[in-house]
């Protein structure tokens, strides 16, 4: 299997796989919030998720940094076609996410329900999709992974 190294990675470490999880975690948070907000009408849950929403956003382009520093980084990446949707699919995720935290922003909680709890769900949605071409680039392709690597190596 062929195997393609991570441009941007700190001592051998791709960086992009452990800065995902923040804003992935976030938006899924922001989808919760907008699930109880829904249910119970308590402002504190349009509250966090709106704060949920902005760092998320605000993470996610920091994730992206070192994303596209990959994608470039190697052509043979690039002629993946589980790169180019893994990296589409998350543009439209943080597209989403800005054009959600807009809506909010200008309508307030009354614009939770129901166009961001809708708009919170696609994303969830879409975040498993992207996180399926995300594995398939790892597993499948083996992106980030050291060949050198000995298993039975502890460090």
């Amino acid at each position: 299997m062929e195997r393609f190294r991570s441009t941007a990675r700190i001592a051998g470490h791709p960086i992009h796989p452990m800065t995902v999880m923040f804003p992935v975690v976030l938006f899924l948070l922001v989808w919760v919030c907008d699930l109880m907000f829904w249910h119970r009408h308590d402002l504190v849950w349009a509250t966090l998720g709106m704060l949920a929403l902005a760092l998320g956003i605000v993470l996610a382009a920091f994730a992206a940094i070192f994303g596209l520093i990959d994608y470039f980084g190697d052509a043979r990446i690039r002629a993946l076609p589980a790169a180019h949707h893994h990296l589409v699919v998350n543009l439209l995720v943080v597209g989403i996410q800005v054009a959600n935290f807009i809506w909010r922003m200008n309508g307030g909680p009354a614009y939770v329900v129901p166009t961001g709890l809708v708009l919170s769900t696609v994303v969830v949605l879409l975040l498993g999709y992207s996180g399926w071409q995300g594995a398939t680039l790892v597993y499948r392709h083996g992106v980030g992974v050291d060949s050198g690597a000995d298993p039975g190596q502890r460090r």
